[in-house]
């Protein structure tokens, strides 16, 4: 089945309330994640482009990275068609470890098409946050099924992992009034996204039983144990999914954190300090994977190479050896900052 048929059965079945897709074929032969994933963000569309992904693709070549992270399902839409399977083949064949970022509950598209999942304001038109964008509500089944089956789509694709964000409630805008179409406010926002994960990795391995399920999460959750307005409690969420990404941008942590006036400038400092400090949450879940979304670009200090492999210096002096993610919305990466492949 095609991913346009996908999509159009998918929109007609939500409309009906009717949640089964017919089950994708099952993966034939695992891929293994590499020990250490070192991976680099890219676009939708760098992904169409193929100058940009001849240079990423000698950038992996050349350095110690074996990995991407590529745009499947944005807050405006899935990204997702027969191009993208061929270029993910391609990089399979290069040997690259291949995730899908699959954005979960900010969700325009969804949110316009489908008004009845979309968060609402008191007058009863669709909430927005502070950045403009929708959100639909993390309790829902028929937006869990509907963001289970373009996470199958990506893995028919051949993708290897699916990286949810925005794995979370809505932080900003006016949060006081919203209106929520099925959570009752009465469970905790942590059970709602525990049970959407356990019911998600449980259902992908139905026929993709290999697949690596990872969340982002913010870094400040790895400094306590407290759910707050994210519902991001790290202690809760760990157990349903394979890899916990804290995204340990230096630049936004607040003055003071670690004890630093400006943490943008003490990259080392705040990546070891929050991943030393997130071990003592993870007790109970000594297997789970921690690898870090690390800070490469411009925000609170000008980032230098130095600065980039400070950081992921920090992961490896924190213990954490199962590698990092760079992040860079424009994809452009320090390539003093990666290690070269030896000959």
């Amino acid at each position: 089945m095609s991913f346009l048929s996908v999509i159009t059965l998918l929109a007609a079945l939500l409309n009906q309330h009717i949640t089964p897709l017919p089950p994708p074929e099952p993966r034939e032969l695992p891929r293994f994640m590499p020990q250490e994933v070192k991976a680099i963000y890219i676009t939708s569309q760098t992904a169409k482009r193929t100058d940009r992904m001849v240079e990423l693709r000698q950038l992996i070549k050349d350095t110690e990275l074996n990995a991407v992270v590529i745009n499947t399902k944005e807050p405006f839409g899935a990204r997702m068609d027969e191009d993208l399977g061929k270029l993910v083949a391609e990089l399979h064949d290069e040997g690259v470890w291949v995730i899908a970022r699959h954005v979960a509950f900010q969700d325009d598209d969804l949110a316009t098409r489908q008004p009845e999942y979309s968060l609402k304001r008191i007058n009863g038109t669709n909430w927005k946050d502070r950045g403009g964008h929708g959100w639909v509500d993390p309790a829902n089944p028929d937006v869990w099924q509907y963001n289970l089956s373009l996470a199958q789509e990506a893995l028919r694709l051949g993708f290897d992992e699916i990286n949810l964000d925005y794995i979370r409630f809505p932080t900003d805008g006016d949060l006081q009034n919203i209106i929520y179409p099925t959570w009752d406010k009465i469970k905790p926002r942590e059970e709602v996204l525990r049970d959407f994960l356990r019911w998600f990795r449980q259902n992908l391995r139905t026929y993709f039983p290999h697949v690596i399920v990872s969340i982002d999460v913010y870094g400040e959750v790895f400094l306590r144990d407290f759910a707050g307005n994210t519902g991001q409690r790290i202690s809760i969420l760990a157990p349903e999914v394979d890899v916990i990404a804290p995204m340990v941008y230096p630049s936004h942590y607040r003055t003071g954190n670690f004890g630093y006036t400006n943490p943008a400038a003490e990259p080392y400092g705040v990546v070891r300090g929050t991943l030393e400090k997130g071990r003592t949450l993870l007790t109970d879940t000594p297997s789970i994977i921690i690898r870090p979304w690390l800070q490469d670009f411009h925000l609170g200090a000008k980032y230098t190479p130095a600065m980039v492999r400070a950081q992921i210096q920090a992961t490896q002096d924190a213990e954490y050896f199962n590698g990092w993610m760079l992040w860079n919305s424009k994809n452009i990466y320090s390539v003093q900052a990666l290690e070269k492949i030896k000959p």
